[in-house]
């Protein structure tokens, strides 16, 4: 096994444990086939910047849920310490958080892309059964408790990734863009968001996700939209969002902030998060046009 240089022990132990995942399944993989797979690039996975396939899909979905599995004794561990250790002077409770914030936001996203096999991924009999097993452990972790404010931070860096991702990977198709201008340009209201499918929008940049960083270490001091965000002032974030999208209209990560600011202080737009590349299909050029077409979609 080659990885590279982790920055701790902790790190070297997560990353041995994922790749002796992939190790398994691919030994699995040598005994009998799990699903049936056509190449195409074109799943959400939550750890990657990319689309994937389902093959990729199942790597990551067995892999995380090892994963998951690591931050949960991780997590146990931790709060069983009860204080700082004299000998390294390691903080328990900051260790629980640590751990905590990963113990959730890894079982979101891995048990959606579990769900994602399981209804659109062309199994065989194994495979479903595979599946169904990573399901079963995935939804007794999921009802297991974790402090609250740390699992609503770990949901917020869930949907967060999601929103950009979709932004950055997947367009309206042209049948759609038309009927949404034609319709906000007339005053209708909106097509609705099930009539039609995206499309990937091309090979994607790299790209990373700084706001997961902040959703996990939140900043004494915010500064930022990003850090405004993630210390609970929609407001200002929105703002900061608004000035950098006034600059550069096409910045994905600037228009994921604004929408997850923007549903924050309206829940009325909590639906365009579902699907955020409806709005940038307006493609609306001002911070007030953004507003004003944000506010024809939220519509129901």
């Amino acid at each position: 096994m080659v990885v590279s240089r982790p920055p701790d022990a902790l790190a070297l132990a997560e990353a041995m444990v994922h790749e002796f995942q992939h190790s398994k399944l691919g030994a699995l993989l040598h005994l009998f086939p799990l699903l049936q797979d056509d190449g195409a690039e074109i799943h959400y996975a939550p750890w990657r910047p990319d689309p994937r396939h389902t093959t990729g899909l199942l790597h990551g979905a067995y892999a995380f849920t090892g994963v998951t599995g690591f931050w949960r004794d991780r997590l146990a561990e931790a709060e069983a310490g009860g204080g700082a250790d004299p000998g390294t002077g390691a903080d328990s409770g900051a260790d629980a958080a640590s751990a905590g914030f990963h113990f959730a936001l890894r079982r979101l996203q891995t048990r959606l892309v579990v769900r994602t096999l399981l209804t659109r991924g062309e199994l065989t009999p194994v495979g479903t059964r595979l599946l169904h097993g990573l399901a079963a452990t995935l939804d007794g972790w999921l009802r297991e408790p974790v402090a609250p404010a740390t699992a609503a931070r770990a949901r917020a860096a869930a949907v967060s990734h999601q929103v950009e991702w979709r932004l950055r990977n997947l367009r309206c198709d042209e049948p759609e863009r038309a009927a949404l201008l034609a319709a906000y340009r007339a005053g209708d209201a909106a097509p609705p968001a099930g009539a039609h499918r995206p499309v990937l929008a091309g090979k994607p940049g790299p790209w990373s996700d700084p706001r997961a960083r902040l959703y996990r270490d939140p900043p004494r001091t915010p500064a930022g939209a990003d850090a405004q965000l993630v210390a609970g002032d929609p407001g200002t974030a929105r703002a900061l969002y608004a000035e950098t999208l006034r600059r550069s209209p096409a910045d994905a990560h600037a228009l994921s902030g604004w929408l997850l600011a923007q549903a924050a202080l309206d829940p009325a737009h909590r639906r365009l998060l579902r699907r955020p590349e409806r709005l940038a299909a307006l493609a609306p050029g001002t911070p007030e046009e953004l507003r004003e077409a944000a506010a024809w979609l939220a519509v129901p």
